[in-house]
């Protein structure tokens, strides 16, 4: 995050061809450039080429050196134990397992596909607070009637950390779960339609216009 953007995600030709439908997919769509070498990519991004064969050469070492001795790095590692990658491992979460390296002075004539890098907000831990019927809770305690909540606007589903599935979880189980209890609020058990009730003393604290 010190360095300037954009930020570049950067497969050598090993990492490329073990998913190469999706690099040539991605780059006939324009998200994806390919360079026919490093010295190519060093020249678009402005930056000298031996800036990046000395950067792919220190990756390359930390590598090895992490085969030989995989905690005896000077740098804390993610998710545990030390790493040799000084980058990574200023940050406090260093870099421990390595795939498709290649050592520097392949960098200048090795093939590369480029994507940037975009910031985007993936994933939103916090939310209201709901009952297990998905109702709204109040600072008190107790569910707000005829509100709820599901998705990513729900928070307290997955403690500290949450499943992967981009939100689907929060979205399809709780949503149902919320719609079921919301069907049952309007229409009752019965499933007969009534108006909207609330409860009375709910109305000073609320800023729905009835």
């Amino acid at each position: 995050w010190k360095s300037k953007p954009p930020f570049r995600l950067c497969l050598n030709k090993k990492a490329s061809d073990e998913i190469i439908w999706h690099c040539k997919h991605y780059t006939g769509r324009g998200v994806m450039k390919f360079y026919e070498t490093g010295a190519d990519l060093a020249k678009d991004m402005g930056v000298p080429l031996q800036t990046l064969v000395d950067t792919t050469q220190q990756h390359y070492e930390a590598a090895k050196k992490t085969e030989k001795d995989p905690d005896g790095g000077p740098f804390p590692a993610y998710p545990s134990g030390k790493s040799w990658d000084e980058p990574s491992g200023k940050t406090g979460s260093g870099k421990k397992f390595y795939h498709n390296v290649i050592d520097g002075k392949q960098f200048a004539s090795e093939p590369f596909y480029v994507a940037i890098i975009t910031p985007v907000i993936h994933y939103c831990m916090g939310g209201l607070e709901t009952s297990v019927e998905g109702e709204c809770v109040k600072a008190d305690g107790k569910p707000l009637p005829g509100l709820y909540v599901a998705g990513e606007a729900a928070g307290g589903v997955h403690g500290n950390n949450r499943l992967g599935g981009n939100s689907l979880l929060d979205c399809v189980v709780f949503g149902r779960v919320a719609g079921r209890a919301c069907a049952k609020y309007m229409m009752g058990a019965d499933a007969k339609f009534r108006s909207y009730p609330i409860d009375p003393k709910d109305r000073t604290t609320s800023t729905i216009k009835f």
